[in-house]
């Protein structure tokens, strides 16, 4: 008994198609166009694909011909589908990737990839941070900084506190350096780049200098040092670094789910840019905060310095209120690190 069914055959080697009609025995089949026998194979001749529901079945010649039934629905006698298409035929299995891949997806974004990216940052070559610093600093520079106006005296004097401190706590001093800017855009702040640059803008100095003056505080020097010891620590534990990979690496996943690999690219391109952009976690911000802390003390400092540093920017003033928000969004959660600070030798 045969069967004759309607469909295309689609020429090897050529965009030409035509109606054909497939006509199948017991063993054989063979295809017919035009009223004429066009050719004829044994059924282990041919390549079927897999049968899966609502698509139909090609059905691939040894001359490299391929038809196509009109009928999605038309299975050849025996014809199984490999375990894929059967997964993708029980709904069962349907339902339960429906749950399963956002769950997948959500862990790969939120533990496997940071995690994983944690890691990746240490294998690193030097030259990687080194780049991303002086890009990161060529972008932040040009469109942020200038030159600061603070006096000589003050300058030389807060570089001096910072080459001591990298000496007394026997930090590499080829590793760091310090720039002292002027920025409308950043206010009252400090930055790290990967490279071990650390911003500190006029403003924040004017402001510890003013805060000194007029509250019953920690020195100057104690506080500005509590700052920048923060931004070391950012350093040390590779927070830009970590955040960029962590982002490439999520990038990466999304690419790899909608076959997008060119947007990777984009963003390696792009990473200096990122580190810009970037906002620590709250996990980082207290590491960094722990290592400032602990750090304060080797240098003839009280933690509570650090406290001070940060009661400065809730001072009541309009004209520092686009200050304190700049710096509150780039470093979260002031008042608990206030209240940390203070309490910190307690905990210990």
């Amino acid at each position: 008994m045969s069967q004759i069914i309607d469909g295309t055959l689609y020429r090897s080697g050529s965009s030409h198609a035509c109606a054909a009609q497939l006509v199948v025995t017991e063993h054989h089949l063979s295809i017919i166009s035009n009223g004429t026998e066009q050719c004829s194979y044994n059924l282990t001749e041919v390549q079927l694909s897999d049968a899966i529901p609502g698509i139909a079945t090609e059905i691939r010649l040894p001359n490299g011909d391929m038809f196509i039934p009109a009928d999605k629905n038309w299975r050849l006698n025996k014809q199984t589908g490999s375990l894929l298409s059967h997964l993708e035929s029980n709904w069962l299995t349907v339902f339960s990737s429906i749950i399963l891949a956002p769950a997948l997806i959500y862990w790969l974004i939120m533990v496997a990839m940071p995690a994983l990216a944690s890691k990746s940052v240490e294998w690193l070559p030097e030259s990687i941070p080194a780049y991303m610093g002086e890009q990161s600093f060529t972008i932040i520079d040009e469109a942020f900084l200038s030159p600061s106006t603070l006096d000589d005296n003050i300058k030389n004097s807060v570089n001096s506190l910072f080459d001591k401190a990298l000496e007394t706590l026997e930090l590499n001093i080829e590793d760091y350096q310090l720039l002292i800017k002027q920025s409308d855009y950043f206010g009252a702040n400090a930055l790290a780049l990967p490279n071990g640059t650390v911003i500190v803008t006029d403003g924040l100095i004017t402001q510890l200098m003013e805060f000194e003056k007029t509250q019953n505080t920690a020195t100057f020097d104690s506080m500005l040092m509590a700052i920048i010891l923060h931004e070391i620590g950012h350093v040390e534990a590779k927070h830009s670094l970590r955040l960029v990979a962590q982002s490439l690496s999520n990038a990466i996943v999304f690419a790899l789910l909608l076959g997008d690999l060119e947007t990777v690219g984009e963003l390696m391109v792009g990473a200096s840019s990122a580190v810009i952009q970037a906002n620590f976690s709250r996990d980082m911000e207290t590491e960094a905060d722990n290592f400032a802390l602990s750090h304060l003390g080797k240098l003839g400092y009280e933690p509570a310095a650090f406290a001070d540093a940060m009661e400065s920017f809730n001072e009541e003033k309009v004209d520092t209120a686009e200050s304190i928000f700049k710096y509150l969004s780039s470093h979260p959660a002031i008042v608990e690190r206030i209240e940390k600070a203070k309490n910190f030798n307690s905990q210990q």
